[in-house]
């Protein structure tokens, strides 16, 4: 639409943004796939906090006035990255940037899981359908109230609002952490 009223500045950011929210993805899988070994266990607490400074940055250029090009770049590099590092939650295809996808996926898996059929390999499936259920209810739920809370802070708080929101983040972060050091203690208790 923008194209087609000539809106030029328009395009070009949503352009920028598509571009930005790409580049998030592929850095994101570069960092998965560069990441060394002993690493891997933490790599979504390493994406999270590299969205974090992503956010921080953004909302230092909205404060500072800078054009809104910057605020673009930031904010979708980060749902890019947050997009790829989330794409798998407990070996459930997770698509953290779009609602109707996720909701879905929900929908056909308890549709599955509501009228399961009665051979053994519809039953395991019947089982995948409820793990599915279980963590795309609650992300679906968690987007839903992330949307709204954000949506409020930003709306009450302007500028500063932005920065609030990277404070669940780090909450993410030290949880992600502490549950990778709990493992390494227990894998290397196992084998000590």
């Amino acid at each position: 639409m923008s194209l087609a009223n000539k809106e030029w500045n328009l395009v070009a950011d949503r352009v920028l943004a598509v571009a930005a929210f790409l580049a998030g993805i592929l850095a994101s899988l570069t960092l998965s796939w560069f990441i060394p070994i002993r690493l891997k266990r933490h790599s979504l607490a390493i994406s999270l906090c590299i969205e974090v400074l992503l956010i921080f940055g953004a909302g230092l250029f909205v404060a500072n006035h800078v054009n809104n090009e910057w605020f673009i770049v930031c904010m979708c590099l980060a749902m890019g990255i947050q997009n790829d590092a989330l794409r798998k939650t407990n070996r459930v295809s997770v698509h953290s940037t779009y609602m109707t996808g996720m909701v879905t996926t929900l929908m056909q898996k308890s549709f599955e899981h509501l009228l399961p059929e009665d051979n053994a390999e519809e039953l395991s499936a019947n089982q995948s359908s409820g793990a599915a259920i279980q963590i795309l209810g609650q992300m679906w739920l968690s987007f839903i109230v992330g949307a709204v809370a954000g949506a409020v802070i930003v709306a009450c708080f302007q500028n500063r609002g932005l920065l609030f929101l990277v404070l669940p983040l780090i909450v993410l972060i030290y949880f992600e952490i502490k549950s990778g050091l709990s493992v390494d203690n227990s894998s290397r208790a196992a084998s000590g």
